[in-house]
């Protein structure tokens, strides 16, 4: 081997499996050539691991549903205020009325550029393994396949967390924060000294807005985010009184209690008057920039050495954000 061997042929898996339980050191000179080396002395992974990271994403529950494509470089975009209006349930002649789109901002603030720059940025996961699992001749092939799962499943974990409440700086925009830089907000009208239970049945009631609160073609595809922090800190008696009746409803209720949920931290303590409860995201339109193609490991040997065990981190590079504010909005609490 003179040179670097491509990333998709089985002995640059091979030699890169042996890199991950010896390190470079454990390496041939010839092999250690043969590895593609990034930033940091890092090693891009065989072109597999690229393919599972991208069928994770298209078989995650949010990540599946965003706009997703691949670039290497930085580009701009323009980000819609508002949408073109369609009516429901009329003639065909009549089935839209065209609307001149005007540009907002993807991060908090007035004043500046209209657009968004995509701009890709480092997301990392790590894992610790036992020496003495890599040192086991044996375990080769299950050591490459578990640092795979466990490095991709947590990159998710990162990727899902920014598109919800990313800072837009040094991590994707969250479509959290773009519904409070763009205002896009409503209130329940229940006080903070009602119940939980209260609070949470006024969101999915739209007691302050009419239905849907949202412009048809986002709610349609909408994602509701119910605040964890909101049932966080309620005694346990609590938990047997909202969660059947809360569950049931999603799965068999009317078009607000019907939409698909997840849970997210939006606050640090328990939601006080003007937190968020819930938050609606279409992420149809959220558009994710992805590098997947230069997903690398970097290993450390020293940083646990005491407990006798090896850091890896794996690293890709992303950026998102919403590109329409309409398709996004805080129900906060009153």
């Amino acid at each position: 081997m003179s040179g670097q061997t491509d990333r998709g042929h089985e002995d640059y898996a091979a030699i890169y499996s042996k890199f991950l339980r010896r390190g470079y050191r454990g390496l041939t000179e010839a092999e250690s050539r043969s590895l593609t080396i990034g930033s940091g002395g890092t090693a891009l992974a065989p072109t597999r691991w690229s393919d599972y990271i991208g069928e994770a994403v298209e078989n995650d529950f949010m990540l599946g549903r965003v706009r997703r494509i691949e670039s290497t470089t930085a580009f701009k975009l323009p980000v819609y205020a508002n949408d073109i209006t369609s009516n429901i349930n009329v003639a065909e002649e009549a089935t839209g009325t065209e609307s001149t789109p005007t540009f907002a901002l993807p991060q908090q603030g007035t004043g500046g550029a209209t657009t968004y720059t995509f701009s890709l940025k480092k997301i990392t996961a790590r894992v610790r393994v036992s020496n003495e699992l890599l040192n086991d001749s044996k375990a080769a092939a299950d050591v490459d396949a578990f640092l795979m799962k466990e490095l991709v499943s947590s990159l998710i974990t990162r990727v899902n967390s920014q598109i919800v409440h990313g800072n837009g700086t040094t991590q994707c925009q969250g479509s959290y924060r773009s519904a409070i830089a763009y205002s896009q907000t409503v209130s329940t009208g229940v006080a903070t000294t009602n119940t939980a239970k209260d609070v949470i049945s006024a969101v999915w009631a739209g007691t302050n807005t009419t239905e849907p609160v949202m412009p048809y073609e986002s709610w349609v595809n909408s994602v509701a985010v119910v605040n964890s922090r909101t049932v966080a800190n309620f005694d346990a008696t609590f938990y047997p009184v909202l969660f059947p009746v809360f569950r049931g409803s999603m799965q068999n209720g009317t078009t607000v209690e019907g939409l698909p949920t997840i849970y997210h931290r939006l606050t640090t303590t328990t939601p006080a008057s003007g937190d968020a409860l819930v938050h609606f995201v279409d992420p149809t339109r959220y558009l994710l920039v992805t590098d997947f193609s230069g997903f690398s490991v970097a290993r450390f040997t020293e940083t646990f050495a005491d407990t006798n065990e090896t850091l890896f981190f794996g690293s890709v590079r992303a950026d998102g954000s919403i590109m329409n504010k309409s398709a996004v909005l805080n129900v906060n609490r009153a």
